[in-house]
C-alpha cells in the first residue's frame, strides 16, 4: 500500500538527445500523497524548475492494484522546448497529462517505472504546435 505523506523523485527522458537539450539527465520532483481511499490515492506535485521541472503546483491522482502503481500527472502550466539550444517557453495553459505506470515496493517505501505523454496539438492562438510523443522513467521514495 503505498503511504500518505511527502515523497521525493526524479523522471529522465529515454531520448538521451532530449536530456542533453534539456540540460539536465534527471528532473527532480516532490509529491505529498494526501488521499487515500481503498486502492486510489491523489495528491499534488511539484516539479523542481531548476533541474528543467515544470512551473506550478500540480495533481496527482492514481490507483494501486497488488503493488502495480498508475497515476496520472496534471501541471497547471504548459512548457515546451522550442529549439535544439534547449529553449524552454510556458503559456498560460495546463500541460497535457503525463502517465506514470510502475511498481510499488512490497514495504511501501520506493516506485519506480516508465511515464509518457501522447501525440498531441496545441494551439497558440492561430498557430498549431504538433507536439510529439515522449516517454521515460521515473522512481520516487517516501521522504525521510
Amino acid at each position: 500500500m503505498i503511504q500518505k505523506g511527502k515523497w521525493t523523485g526524479y523522471y529522465s527522458f529515454n531520448n538521451e538527445q532530449i536530456n542533453r537539450i534539456r540540460g539536465f539527465e534527471k528532473t527532480f520532483f516532490e509529491i505529498e500523497i494526501m488521499s487515500i481511499n481503498e486502492s486510489t490515492f491523489a495528491g499534488k506535485i511539484q516539479d523542481d524548475t531548476a533541474t528543467g521541472g515544470t512551473e506550478g503546483i500540480g495533481e496527482i491522482s492514481g490507483k494501486i492494484i497488488h503493488n502495480k502503481i498508475h497515476f496520472v500527472k496534471l501541471m497547471p502550466v504548459l512548457t515546451l522546448l522550442t529549439d535544439r539550444n534547449g529553449t524552454r517557453k510556458t503559456f498560460n495553459k495546463k500541460h497535457r497529462p503525463i502517465y506514470y505506470t510502475g511498481q510499488l515496493s512490497n514495504d511501501g517505501q520506493t516506485a519506480s517505472g516508465t511515464w509518457r505523454f501522447k501525440l498531441g496539438v496545441i494551439w497558440t492562438g492561430i498557430f498549431p504546435i504538433l507536439v510529439k510523443p515522449s516517454k521515460g522513467t521515473w522512481s520516487m521514495m517516501v521522504k525521510k
